[in-house]
């Protein structure tokens, strides 16, 4: 078991939003980190305004998103873990109302100043919101930090949201079926 943790926790990906403006990096979930593709932040956001950017930073993020779920299943795949699809339903009644519940869990997070705000739904679907004049106020390298401390306050707060279902999932079938 413990060689699929390791697998699961070497896990690295990139992506890259619809526009190629801005590309992103996930290491085993739990580092998120951001970048502007050749100066794209002063050369083409700044004067298009927040909306394209959070509409990019959204995409982007769900793009991440797929491609470590991807990746993922490719790490369980090779350790003979089994896929569970609509035509092959887990066995146990717990874990299908995980897999259920889980898909529609919806987590935030916001950079410190709440200047940035990223909502996720199942860690697919995201949105991103900027307050207006953050653009005008911070220069790239300070708005990657406040959208980069956005998506890690996310992902704690999805961790913390399945943690919290998996515990009342674990009490409500402690006694039933597996």
């Amino acid at each position: 078991m413990a060689a699929v943790a390791d697998d699961l926790n070497a896990i690295v990906v990139t992506a890259t939003s619809p526009d190629g403006r801005i590309e992103g990096r996930v290491e085993s979930l739990q580092h998120i980190t951001l970048r502007f593709v050749q100066d794209s932040y002063e050369r083409y956001y700044r004067h298009r305004g927040p909306e394209s950017l959070a509409h990019q930073l959204g995409r982007g993020a769900t793009l991440m998103a797929a491609a470590y779920q991807k990746a993922r299943r490719a790490v369980l795949r090779v350790h003979d873990f089994e896929r569970y699809s609509a035509l092959r339903q887990p066995f146990s009644s717990r874990h299908r109302e995980y897999l259920e519940r889980g898909a529609k869990l919806t987590a935030h997070g916001t950079s410190p100043d709440r200047e940035i705000q990223v909502s996720a739904v199942g860690l697919i679907d995201f949105d991103v919101s900027i307050a207006p004049g953050v653009l005008e106020r911070h220069e790239a390298r300070s708005f990657l930090q406040l959208a980069g401390a956005a998506m890690n306050d996310l992902r704690a707060d999805h961790q913390r949201a399945h943690t919290a279902l998996r515990h009342e999932l674990y009490l409500r079938y402690k006694d039933r079926e597996r």
